[in-house]
């Protein structure tokens, strides 16, 4: 038997509240992340752009190796 079938109706939409919430933070998080990259190019211009690029490989690299690894 499922928990959707035993759970009550208030449990269940308590659970989706919960989602929506930590949905919201992280489109908090993207947007200020953005706004901060945007910010760096005004302050700075083409170096702005490029260089949080760059700074950002070693992170996805070890994503991508901490992924694979399990």
């Amino acid at each position: 038997m499922a928990y959707q079938d035993t759970a009550s109706e208030a449990e269940l939409q308590q659970h989706g509240e919960e989602k929506e919430v930590n949905v919201a933070y992280i489109y908090l998080a993207l947007a200020l992340a953005v706004a901060a990259w945007a910010a760096a190019v005004v302050i700075f211009g083409l170096p702005g752009l490029y260089i949080p690029a760059v700074a950002m490989v070693p992170v996805c690299m070890l994503t991508i190796v901490r992924i694979t690894l399990g």
